[in-house]
């Protein structure tokens, strides 16, 4: 791949998990906003990348393979980004290994039988979720807690997603039970695969400097190889922070809006909440690095 110039977003999602955007959407709106490459990182499936990279290459618009893995660290559900930079391109997609889907398939199992874990603890306490009430007409789709929050709201039992977040949907609370992904299962998977991996918005487990610090060390020795550094909620101050870390621990800075189109209302691709510019200096870095 040549050089890449202009702006970038490298944490999208799309229907194929918990964005309400297709695919081939996220590539639409990713050319109106003038990004000149994206990575689709739905949860745990790449399901979608076909279709959006198909799209972007009528459009003019690099599209990475990519994904967010889940698993757990300390009993924190947290999420690892990975991305597939060495991958080859056919004529209207990347040949992504046949391999990988079917080790997905394995986590995507796991995810299935948590939900079904959810759904009968909501069942217990008198609410009754049904798939279809989650799936949004795509029964292929990652479900996330995102569905379940919509799920909610759309029963009347929330007004809100953060009512539905905050009474029903932490990590590890009633109706949430802890995921059985450990990291090494998680990160033995993407090094296999040769994902490029990078830690997602390191900020939101809320840990300290130094158990941030520990997470990343441990990630390191699993293959970790990024940190995303430039993220929708990152403050300048969140930056500066976690450029320093990153170099501390010589980790290259990624970054991404976190796309999730009405599921996060108000944040938008590759400008996050209006104000974020992730450079395609970012990119370019990491292929150097490969």
């Amino acid at each position: 791949m040549n050089k890449i110039s202009g702006y970038i977003d490298l944490h999208t999602h799309s229907t194929s998990s918990d964005g309400t955007y297709s695919p081939t959407d996220v590539a639409v709106l990713a050319k109106q906003a003038s990004l000149s490459l994206i990575a689709l990182t739905d949860h745990d499936t790449m399901a979608g990348v076909n279709e959006c990279f198909k799209k972007g290459l009528r459009l003019g618009l690099f599209v990475i393979p990519g994904v967010e893995m889940s698993c757990v660290y300390e009993e924190k559900e947290i999420h690892i980004l990975g991305y597939l930079l060495s991958t080859s391109f056919s004529q209207d997609k990347p040949d992504i290994p046949k391999e990988i889907f079917s080790d997905l398939d394995f986590f995507a199992k796991e995810r299935a039988d948590r939900n079904t874990e959810i759904i009968k603890r909501f069942k217990k306490d008198g609410i009754f979720i049904s798939e279809n009430d989650l799936n949004n007409g795509n029964p292929k789709a990652q479900i996330t807690r995102a569905h379940f929050s919509n799920a909610l709201i759309n029963m009347g039992v929330v007004k809100n997603k953060k009512e539905a977040f905050e009474k029903y949907l932490e990590y590890g609370g009633k109706y949430i039970p802890v995921k059985n992904i450990t990291t090494y299962r998680c990160m033995e998977f993407l090094t296999r695969h040769n994902f490029f991996i990078s830690l997602a918005h390191p900020f939101q487990y809320k840990f300290s400097e130094k158990e941030l610090e520990n997470l990343l060390l441990h990630l390191k020795d699993l293959g970790l190889k990024g940190i995303e550094v430039y993220h929708s909620t990152h403050s300048s101050s969140d930056i500066n922070k976690l450029n320093s870390l990153a170099q501390k621990l010589d980790l290259l800075p990624t970054g991404g809006s976190d796309f999730h189109g009405n599921n996060k209302p108000g944040l938008y691709i590759g400008r996050g909440y209006g104000d974020l510019k992730i450079p395609a200096s970012i990119f370019n870095d990491i292929l150097n690095s490969n």
